[in-house]
């Protein structure tokens, strides 16, 4: 195993970024902590991965606390066990995949020359409250456990799932995007993934997807515009009858009560 900590300089609530090209962040707010504290790790104690983890940098400036790891190069493809499930993701590729042939996670034939099969790097987190997250990933999933001031999640095919949140903004290709309750501003993009707002009493939510679902509850102290649009998929806002909604979509359906 490779592991690294890394410690806030300031106490209090922070603005953290966390730079994470694949892999997963785990993000936990804890009421009484007053130091925010990162830590790195996977299993490996060698290859690409341990070597990522080895060169992430951190920077400070007042509250701000920046932690980048950088892509590992070459032919790599992540393996990680979820629940039931393996979940593959690849790195940087050259060459073809077609034709490959993996035994016990290492690649014997193919054409794109040799690949190696390393362990996920994790990202563990805990902020005290009041707190600002930004997560910056190609294909690594973020998973939010409590309630923060604002957050930014930008991703290409990666997962975000955030407890609460006053203000979120999100962006994702082929991942999806659940904010458990959202306080005060949405926007929320999405290709084919899918958007879920659990409880919605903010201001303001913009969300977009081509071929994913929509589905908002709104509670009563909901107010302002709440704009939903997708192509292909069915669009759900619930308990909306006292804001103003937009709701289109091109082949799915709407529902709107």
């Amino acid at each position: 195993m490779t592991e690294r900590v890394f410690v806030s300089e300031m106490s209090g609530p922070i603005v953290l970024g966390v730079s994470l090209p694949v892999g997963s962040v785990r993000v936990q707010v804890i009421d009484s902590l007053t130091t925010a504290r990162v830590v790195l790790r996977t299993d490996d104690t060698s290859g690409p991965a341990a070597d990522a983890v080895n060169r992430a940098r951190a920077s400070q400036n007042g509250q701000a606390l920046g932690i980048e790891v950088p892509e590992m190069p070459g032919n790599v493809m992540v393996q990680s066990q979820h629940g039931n499930r393996v979940v593959q993701n690849f790195g940087v590729i050259n060459g073809s995949v077609t034709g490959v042939t993996i035994v016990n996670g290492r690649v014997i034939s193919g054409g794109m020359g040799a690949m190696q099969t390393v362990s996920p790097i994790e990202a563990t987190v805990c902020l005290p409250p009041h707190s600002s997250l930004a997560v910056v990933s190609q294909s690594a999933d973020a998973h939010v456990f409590g309630y923060v001031d604002r957050m930014e999640f930008r991703s290409v095919s990666g997962d975000l799932v955030a407890d609460g949140v006053r203000e979120l903004r999100a962006n994702t290709t082929s991942g999806d995007i659940r904010a458990g309750r959202v306080t005060e501003q949405i926007t929320a993009q999405s290709v084919s993934g899918d958007i879920e707002v659990d409880l919605y009493d903010g201001r303001g939510a913009a969300l977009g997807t081509t071929s994913g679902d929509i589905t908002v509850q709104a509670t009563n102290g909901a107010a302002g515009h709440v704009s939903a649009n997708s192509v292909s998929g069915d669009v759900r806002i619930s308990g909306a009858r006292h804001l103003n909604v937009s709701a289109n979509t091109v082949s799915g359906r709407v529902r709107n009560r």
